[in-house]
């Protein structure tokens, strides 16, 4: 029997102190079936970049102002 979807939604603005590690988290579950969804407030710091790094983790995000 397939595993239903878990979807884990960040939602953050100039989070690239705090973004790293909240992914990473996400990275460690061992749960197999998980979608990852970022939405970003339009960051403007480097936030776009850490999520750019970490693509391969998240399955979707948005970045626009709130």
């Amino acid at each position: 029997m397939k595993q239903p979807v878990i979807s884990i939604i960040t939602v953050v603005y100039n989070g690239k102190k705090v973004l790293p590690m909240t992914i990473k988290s996400i990275a460690t579950q061992t749960y197999d079936n998980i979608e990852y969804i970022i939405i970003d407030g339009a960051s403007t710091d480097s936030t776009l970049d850490v999520i750019e790094k970490n693509k391969n983790i998240v399955s979707k995000f948005v970045s626009e102002p709130d």
